[in-house]
């Protein structure tokens, strides 16, 4: 069964779907992706999200959704099914990028592992309950963006995982008559 589910990752990550970048309002991908994983979180995990509205970056909507899902179902396993995870967004506008994070209350991760996290097959979860293929995936979609997957954790305080996305870019001030 683990063979099954870890080569179906690697199909679906490789699958010759294109990768489509278009404006997509940040709030909107968020709410699909909690939208997507709110059952399988537990009923004791709240959800606290903070993206600003009209938020608009150049994304792959579904991928960057894969990631957000990525990262709040390891967060609901690492505080067990009740905690808190608190999604906020935004904006460097000095670096040209977005910060999306997504943080837990869970017991965190030790470390001697943060720099192992995003490598392939690298797992902390219990033999036959991942891949650990997910966060490795989650990064390599992140990086076909142009932006950066990070983490900071402290054993017992819980993870922080930043996703820095770049801004659409604006060829003049105001060209449009909108504000970007």
């Amino acid at each position: 069964v683990r063979a099954r589910d870890i080569v179906r990752g690697l199909l679906d990550f490789a699958r010759d779907r294109p990768f489509t970048v278009a404006r997509h309002e940040l709030a909107g991908v968020v709410g699909r992706a909690v939208a997507l994983v709110r059952h399988d979180m537990g009923a004791g995990v709240r959800i606290d999200v903070d993206v600003p509205p009209g938020l608009e970056l150049p994304v792959d909507a579904q991928r960057l959704q894969e990631v957000l899902i990525n990262l709040l179902l390891n967060a609901a396993q690492a505080m067990d099914g009740k905690g808190e995870v608190r999604i906020s967004a935004q904006v460097d506008e000095a670096a040209g990028m977005a910060e999306l994070r997504v943080s837990d209350t869970g017991k965190g991760i030790e470390p001697q592992y943060l720099g192992r996290i995003f490598d392939p097959f690298f797992s902390l979860k219990p033999v036959g309950e991942g891949t650990g293929l997910g966060l490795s995936i989650a990064f390599g979609i992140v990086g076909k963006h142009k932006g950066t997957l990070e983490v900071q954790s402290q054993p017992g305080q819980g993870a922080c995982f930043t996703v820095r996305l770049p801004l659409a870019e604006r060829p003049g001030k105001n060209v449009s008559g909108a504000d970007a």
